[in-house]
């Protein structure tokens, strides 16, 4: 579906020197062309126009003074710096172009023919005047000569396998006559061969092919030969095959010309010489012979230089022919000529020389007989309607000869080499250009011979314009579905009231319509480094004239216009060939430079073949694509693999070479698309397609997008981000039925019709049943419905990241459901019957008894207006609910009509449930409804209805127990009843065998069974509620004492000192227990309140003391050793981060085995050290030893998986995680201190107390020592924050090197992984308590 499009043309005349060139060579260093004529070499300078050398060869003899001389071939060699040349009488000639010498460096005595290089130039090709070929290399050292025509087909000759004779063959429709035909004598050549031979090497430089006239049957022949001379194969014999020949530099077909009785075709060889296809050329069959043929660079351009016959009244010697340069492409097997340059019949116009440019693939340069050099310069376009509106029919214009394939792809989608319509003209087709925005669908079309024909756009099917031909439609028997095109006029260009002068080929070139009335176009200069802009102006003359395109202005610009683009009549942008953007003002016709709202001035650091203007966060941008696949926004290069793009509504869409479909959001900014990368596959702006897919049109306003395959064939596709973004339009203008369908059709989430604006959607609930109207429609969007806002999970890429919410997702559905139902009983209730019964199913708790309650009633009461009957809507149901779920919501109405209308609609058995159904039917009511409770499992319901059954009490008391619905059966009975007594005895024992002795010793008081309740309370140890129950069971004194002495005991056993020794104070009278149990629990000062309290000062001797001295000794013995701890865990912390560090920057082998949690596994363990050791050499097999050792981990106990944890974090040396052990160890050391200072500090105070001065400096001052170590040492052992390494981030600048950049690379590779949640704990420090209230003043030793 693309087209090549003239990007520059280039014309030099009126050098002498150049006139009558026989052959041409480039040198892509200088872009100097060499011709050489009858006189000898000239160099030409296109750039400068000027004459760079004229080496003369008649001088020294090698071509005839008198002019007749000519030069068969050349060559420009840059290895050497020269130029080669092959003379006619023989002779092979090197000029440096250095030393201005000339050097004979062959000579072949019989004359040559031809003289071809390879495509390395590492060998070159003579070919002579008596058939023979003499390959010799560079250095023009002969390797071999041999003769052209050979007897032998070659190497590669096919082989036999004796399948029967021609006789016995089948041969398809020719029928049985086709056996006993006999075989066409071949013709001779026609008197138009020049009976040149003709050389052609393949692209890879390995073979090379001969088409040469065999003398001994007057043919020809193509033979193939390798690069050692060696025949490979020979073609079969073909009639009427011709002189040019070119082989493809892909390497896969050699391109001949072949002139049939009924036709002329170009003819493809297969390298074994058989032919695989052709095409017909445009002319008859007498008309033109192919001089020769080329193929560019890529393969993908075929250029025929073709000249016209004499016919017989013309006088051979006296006549110059038509010329024409043909360019035919191929796509889907369908051969397209898409540009012809013709050159008039005028002995200065002929071509004399044609050859693509080595390097540019689309360039071509031609030499004419009267000095005139042509460069024309290509690319490809895909030729498209530029509107923005719903009007616009995405047209895309296809150039074939002398037709425009036209197809409107918002209508059909036609593949080529298919359309829906043609456009059939008398001359060949150069350039397709479509009409400005207003009248988008207009075409014009630029014609060979000058012309230039505007087609307009019309909507009345039943005019149809005798140029316009429908393909399958018309008097074919079909009807036509799309509108076409009827012709406005056929214009030539005039200028100051003269037609212009077309005498080069495509003098005119880059029309733009930009108005209804206006038209841009470039004329061809003579001079690059400027062009000149015209602006053309329509005129219809009358019927019996031409129409006119007059010159109204023109407009000088400093350089070579390269490209030209216009989405409006005010905004056109212009390209030069070195980038340069210019505005061109239509109301002033001047050219300014394109700048920016900074002021800067944009320029494409390459020229772009593909231009576009839009806007990117409200910022005017242009856009540009090269022919390298870079893309540039403004001045800036935002990707470099992107193959094709086109601008939508909202959206930038790209092809890339990673075969995606990229839709980029026009609410960006420019900057933000510099970041733009190869996101998540689940991204909906990124879809995959076929490799190499191109896009052809987007059709604007709508979601589809026509893509092209590299073999040619189309496919329209809907990109997810532009469906999303429709579906929004759809539903901010509230049409919910065509949001719906796309919906649908796409297969988007339907919850986006309520999470895109709940509000809106609940205020028009009512419009949203009315536009959907079906039933199925209706129900499809409420089976759809979840508990989830899609515009944040599923859809977030196509909304803002800041968009707030107000979706609460719990009753979402609910609401939804509630909402729609209203609708629908408001609207119709009778019609909308299955919905309604769709919003109760849906809801977040079924409701399904209201279901079956709605449709048992529209049984009851059948009316003609409703929408189903109820047997449908039963059937529907059981689609959404299973039956035995639904006939259980049915049994649990206690309507056994409903449950026998649920029962038999289902697969159900009624031997089932009828047998059931009588039973029930035969009990009481209240038991009945607990037997379907119970039944049901639904316990609660079914001990309210067993409560009233007094004579099933015993089965009352049974279901509580099984059920355990103490609780619920203490609310059914009075306080006072004699069942509330029994349930609450049940309910006690019930939390005693829990082990909730608190809560049993409640119910026991509250059932007034208080020997129960004080056995459990002296259990749970609530010593004060056991006192209670034991006065108010009238204890004596001797009881009570006995009571405390047990309780005070169970309280000392679980430190609660303080409590037990009130006990023993208060209730036993025991002094001394009292105050050794309070000086147990370190509490000095209410032990020597005691003390005092009762006289017992003896006490202060003989316990309180010993108790101090004690604690003081354990508390020194601790405090050293965990200073010993600390500082020895603090320093195997830095050898170990030491040695990671070390490890990380890959100073220890890396081959070395590294025990992996080596701790965690026993001695006797069956996993050798072997098998352990082996897990730090492979990261996969790490991988898969940690997976396994995931599955294994699952079968053991909690128990033993949290010692597995613990022992992960062990401090044994060389383990993976000693560090974080070390830290753990840390941690617990520093909180453990904090805990310590108030004991310490009521401990101090009475030390000082009793005159124990000395002891307690020393212990102050051991507590302070290490208080001062944990200070020091904490901001070494715990960093402020998690810290990268700076080390293994690569390091750019101006003053890296590859080198750094490199080994930082590698370092960032070596890398652990990171850190998970419960790691990063131990990375955080404990928090410290600076209070320093618990030192005693007195204490502190002053240094």
């Amino acid at each position: 579906m693309r087209n090549l499009e003239l990007r520059q043309s280039e014309c030099h005349s009126g050098f002498e020197d150049l006139a009558n060139v026989h052959c041409i060579s480039i040198d892509c260093d200088t872009n100097y062309l060499y011709a050489a004529t009858s006189r000898g070499i000239v160099g030409f300078d296109p750039s400068n126009q000027q004459i760079v050398c004229n080496v003369s060869l008649i001088d020294e003899a090698y071509l005839p003074s008198d002019g007749s001389g000519r030069v068969v071939g050349i060559q420009h060699l840059p290895d050497q710096q020269s130029v080669c040349v092959a003379t006619l009488e023989g002779e092979v000639i090197l000029w440096d172009s250095t030393t201005n010498q000339l050097e004979c460096v062959g000579s072949v005595d019989t004359g040559l023919t031809g003289m071809t290089w390879s495509p390395d130039q590492e060998l070159v090709i003579l070919t002579t005047s008596r058939d023979t070929l003499v390959m010799m290399t560079k250095d023009f050292d002969p390797i071999i000569e041999v003769e052209l025509h050979s007897e032998e087909f070659g190497e590669q000759k096919p082989v036999t396998v004796g399948w029967g004779k021609k006789e016995t063959q089948f041969h398809g429709s020719a029928g049985k006559e086709a056996a006993l035909k006999k075989e066409e004598k071949v013709g001779k050549i026609s008197e138009w061969d020049d009976g040149l031979t003709r050389v052609s090497w393949r692209g890879d430089g390995q073979l090379f092919s001969v088409s040469s006239i065999n003398s001994k049957t007057g043919t020809r022949n193509v033979r193939v030969w390798n690069r050692e001379g060696v025949l490979q194969s020979s073609s079969e014999i073909l009639n009427g095959l011709e002189q040019s020949m070119a082989w493809k530099p892909s390497g896969s077909l050699i391109a001949c010309s072949q002139r049939l009785p009924h036709r002329h075709d170009v003819i493809f060889l297969e390298k074994n010489g058989l032919k695989h296809g052709e095409f017909t050329l445009p002319f008859d069959k007498l008309q033109v012979k192919v001089v020769e043929m080329m193929w560019n660079v890529d393969s993908t351009v075929l250029a025929l230089w073709i000249e016209e016959l004499p016919n017989g009244d013309t006088s051979v010697g006296n006549y110059t022919p038509k010329t024409y340069i043909q360019l035919w492409t191929v796509s889907n097997y369908h051969w397209y000529l898409k540009q012809s340059l013709e050159f008039n019949a005028v002995k200065e116009s002929k071509v004399m020389a044609v050859q693509w440019d080595p390097e540019h693939v689309y360039c071509i340069h031609i030499m004419c007989y009267g000095g005139n050099y042509l460069k024309y310069t290509w690319s490809w376009a895909t030729n498209h309607s530029q509107g923005v509106s719903e009007s616009d029919g995405a047209y895309v214009a296809v150039i074939d000869a002398g037709r425009v394939m036209l197809t409107p792809f918002r209508s059909v989608v036609v593949p080529p080499p298919m359309c829906a319509y043609y456009i059939q003209f008398s001359s060949n087709v150069n350039q397709v250009f479509f009409g400005p925005t207003q009248n988008s669908n207009d075409v014009g079309v630029v014609l060979a011979d000058g012309t230039v024909a505007l087609y307009e756009f019309t909507e009345d099917r039943s005019v149809v314009d005798k140029s316009v031909c429908i393909q399958a439609a018309g008097g074919n028997g079909f009807n036509r579905t799309v509108s076409s095109h009827r012709q406005r006029g056929i214009y030539r260009i005039i200028n100051n009231g003269k037609p212009v002068d077309c005498s080069s080929p495509l003098c005119w070139s880059h029309f733009t319509w930009i108005s209804k009335s206006k038209i841009l176009a470039v004329a061809m200069e003579t001079n690059c480094s400027e062009s000149r802009i015209y602006e053309l102006h329509l005129e219809n003359g009358p019927s019996d004239t031409e129409d006119q395109l007059v010159v109204s202005s023109s407009t000088m610009v400093d350089g070579s216009v390269y490209c030209i683009h216009s989405n409006t009549e005010d905004n056109v942008v212009v390209q030069l060939s070195d980038g340069s953007l210019l505005r061109y003002d239509t109301t002033t016709c001047t050219a300014t430079p394109w700048t920016l709202k900074t002021g800067l001035q944009v320029r494409f650091p390459q020229p772009c073949v593909q231009m576009n203007i839009c806007h990117f966060a409200g910022e005017e941008a242009v856009l540009g694509l090269t022919e390298r696949y870079r893309l540039y926004v403004n001045d800036v290069e935002v990707a470099s693999n992107c193959t094709s793009l086109a601008v939508h509504e909202d959206f930038l869409l790209l092809t890339t070479h990673s075969h995606t479909c990229r839709c980029v959001s026009l609410d960006n900014s420019v900057n933000a698309l510099l970041s733009m990368g190869e996101n998540s596959v689940l991204d909906e702006s990124i879809r995959r397609v076929e490799r190499g897919s191109r896009i052809v049109v987007a059709v604007p306003n709508d979601t589809r997008v026509v893509l092209q395959m590299p073999r040619g064939n189309l496919e329209a596709i809907h990109p997810r981000a532009l469906m999303l973004s429709a579906v929004k339009r759809h539903l901010d203008t509230l049409q919910f039925n065509q949001a719906f369908i796309a919906m649908r059709k796409h297969r988007i989430n339907m919850n986006l019709i309520y999470d895109h604006n709940p509000e809106v959607f609940l205020e028009n609930v009512d419009k949203f049943v009315q536009q959907l109207d079906d039933i199925n429609h209706l129900n499809l969007f409420l089976a759809d419905l979840k508990a989830e806002d899609i515009t944040i999970s599923m859809y977030n890429a196509v909304y803002p990241k800041d968009r707030q919410s107000n979706i609460i997702l719990a009753e979402k559905v609910d609401l939804v459901c509630d909402s729609v139902r209203t609708a629908l009983q408001e609207i119709d209730q009778s019609k909308y019957f299955l919905s309604i019964i769709t919003t109760l199913i849906k809801k977040t708790k079924p409701e399904l008894e209201e279901a079956l309650l709605k449709i048992k009633k529209l049984k009851d009461n059948p009316t003609a207006t409703s929408g189903c009957s109820a047997d449908e809507a039963l059937k529907y149901v059981f689609y959404m609910v299973d039956v035995n779920d639904l006939y259980n919501v049915a049994l649990g109405t206690y309507n056994f009509d409903l449950v026998i209308m649920v029962a038999e609609k289902s697969q159900m058995d009624p031997k089932e449930y009828l047998p059931f159904l009588n039973k029930l039917r035969k009990m009481e009511s209240n038991y009945q409804k607990y037997s379907i409770d119970k039944h049901l499992k639904r316990f609660n319901k079914a001990l309210c209805h067993i409560s009233k059954c007094e004579d099933h009490w015993e089965e009352c008391v049974q279901l509580i127990e099984q059920q355990e619905l103490y609780v619920e059966a203490l609310r059914l009975y009075d306080i006072k009843s004699v069942q509330y007594q029994k349930i609450g005895s049940l309910y006690a024992e019930h939390l005693q065998g829990l082990r909730q002795y608190e809560d049993a010793a409640l119910m026991y008081s509250r059932c007034n069974h208080d020997d129960e309740a004080l056995e459990m309370y002296i259990k749970c140890g609530n010593w004060r509620q056991a006192l209670c129950i034991a006065i108010k069971l009238q204890q004596s004194n001797q009881q009570l004492a006995e009571l405390a002495r047990q309780l005070a005991s169970n309280l000392h056993s679980h430190r609660h000192y303080e409590d037990a020794a009130y006990l023993l104070e208060y209730y036993v009278d025991d002094i001394e227990e009292a105050v050794v149990s309070l000086i147990e629990g370190c509490l000095w000062q209410q032990a020597l309140l005691v003390i005092y309290r009762h006289q017992r000062l003896d006490l202060i001797e003989t316990n309180l003391k010993p108790g101090l001295l004690q604690n003081y000794n354990t508390y020194t013995a601790l405090l050293e050793s965990m200073v010993l701890q600390f500082e020895r865990h603090k320093e195997r912390l830095q050898v170990v981060r030491e040695t990671k560090q070390k490890r990380l920057q890959g100073l220890f082998d890396e081959d070395e085995p590294y025990d992996k949690d080596g701790d965690l596994f026993s001695d006797t363990s069956s996993i050798g050290r072997s098998s352990v050791g082996s897990i730090g050499r492979s990261s996969q097999s790490q991988y898969s030893q940690y997976s396994s050792s995931n599955s294994r981990v699952s079968g053991r106990s909690s128990k033993n998986r949290r010692k597995a944890e613990r022992k992960k974090y062990s401090l044994k040396e060389g383990s993976e995680y000693e560090d974080l052990g070390l830290l753990d160890a840390l941690s617990g050391i520093i909180q453990k201190v904090d805990k310590m200072k108030d004991d310490i500090a009521s401990l101090l105070k009475m030390l000082v107390q009793y005159h124990y001065d000395n002891k307690a400096v020393d212990l102050q001052s051991a507590l302070d020592k290490l208080c001062k170590l944990i200070d020091r040492s904490i901001h070494q052992i715990w960093k402020t924050e998690i810290e990268t390494d700076s080390s293994t981030q690569p390091v750019l600048g101006p003053k890296s090197t590859a080198n750094s950049i490199a080994m930082a690379m590698m370092d960032a590779n070596r890398t652990s992984k990171p850190l998970n949640v419960e790691e990063l704990a131990f990375h955080i420090p404990p928090k410290i308590n600076k209070d320093v209230s618990w030192k005693l003043q007195q204490l502190q030793v002053k240094s």
